[in-house]
């Protein structure tokens, strides 16, 4: 009749959560942030094993802007000494004209009168006669004519520089004969005006000349002078197309005289021809010869009197500052590179001796 229910009581465990026990203990301490090394370990392995490059480099980097300082301090005195050279030149070259040159000649004073122009009177010694070469004038191969001038008021001959020539008219045979054979190669006494120049002394590493050669590779004066027996004085004649009537003469230095047939019928129109274009050469250039006829008939073409030199002392100048500017920049940068990011080794030196300190 009655329904009796029973009550059983379960015990219930508990559940056990999972719990990590620390196993590594780490020091209170605050860390220092540790900064990377740039560059893997193969590369500062690979640059510890070659300390002797990297000290050659390093050096280079601190005498660069040394070196290329001092190079900069020396193009400013070649500077000033190449403008002041070129002013001189074209101070001699603007001067008046020496009238005649003195006996006695110093050849360790004619770097004074550069350019200077000057007059005067004697005749050409051919038998010495020197070319220097080869040359090229426009696209035609040639050499330039040097021969010794010996003076009328005595001295030593001095060499002068008549110009250029094709290299077809180097044989003296083949300007001896044509309408401007007295200008190829004048005879007797004449009057000239040239100028005097100083050439750079040979190097070493140009050819040396063939002693007894009258061909020279380089203007070598003191082997010109010794060979010919004249002065070491280069001088060069000036450009000049004009004829030269007071130039016509004979082997023996003797004014020519035509034959009877030609002094009867033509003498006297071709010298007043010629001496009417003589003196008016000057104001009509109509009436000088051309080039291709000095070509021709071999005679020199001498050089235009201008000044030369060239003047870039002023970009060298500014190329070795600029380079030092800019070398001793990477050398500050690279210095502060350095002490920002040491290599592993000393960075983890450091720490250790910081972490024994605050043990």
């Amino acid at each position: 009749m009655f329904n009796i229910h029973t009550t059983r009581l379960v015990k219930v465990k508990p559940i056990r959560l999972l719990q990590f026990n620390r196993s590594v203990k780490t020091l209170t301490m605050d860390w220092k942030p540790m900064k990377a090394v740039p560059g893997n370990l193969r590369t500062l392995e690979h640059q510890s094993k070659m300390p002797t490059i990297r000290r050659v480099l390093l050096g280079l980097m601190y005498a660069m802007p040394i070196i290329s300082f001092a190079l900069g301090c020396w193009q400013v005195h070649r500077l000033q000494w190449k403008t002041d050279l070129i002013a001189k030149c074209e101070n001699n070259l603007a001067a008046p004209v020496i009238p005649e040159l003195p006996p006695n000649l110093d050849p360790s004073v004619i770097a004074d009168f550069e350019y200077r122009r000057f007059k005067c009177r004697g005749r050409f010694d051919y038998d010495q006669e020197m070319f220097l070469g080869p040359r090229l004038k426009d696209g035609e191969l040639g050499y330039l004519v040097v021969t010794p001038f010996i003076r009328k008021n005595g001295g030593d001959p001095i060499l002068i520089e008549r110009g250029w020539i094709l290299k077809d008219k180097v044989v003296p045979s083949s300007r001896s004969s044509g309408y401007l054979s007295h200008l190829a190669r004048p005879q007797g006494e004449i009057e000239i005006e040239a100028l005097f120049r100083v050439m750079p002394k040979k190097s070493f590493l140009q050819l040396e000349h063939e002693q007894g050669s009258r061909l020279f590779h380089v203007p070598d004066v003191p082997a010109m002078a010794k060979q010919s027996g004249s002065l070491p004085i280069y001088c060069q004649m000036i450009y000049d197309l004009h004829d030269h009537i007071d130039w016509r003469k004979d082997e023996n230095g003797q004014q020519q005289k035509p034959s009877v047939i030609n002094s009867l019928l033509f003498s006297k129109k071709k010298d007043s021809d010629a001496a009417f274009i003589a003196t008016n050469a000057n104001k009509d250039e109509t009436l000088q010869f051309q080039e291709f006829e000095f070509v021709n008939e071999g005679v020199p073409i001498a050089a235009k009197p201008f000044i030369k030199f060239s003047n870039n002392h002023l970009q060298y100048l500014i190329t070795w500052f600029g380079l030092s500017i800019g070398s001793t920049v990477l050398l500050l940068f690279s210095i502060y590179k350095s002490k920002q990011f040491a290599t592993a080794e000393q960075l983890l030196a450091a720490k250790r001796k910081d972490m024994q300190k605050k043990a």
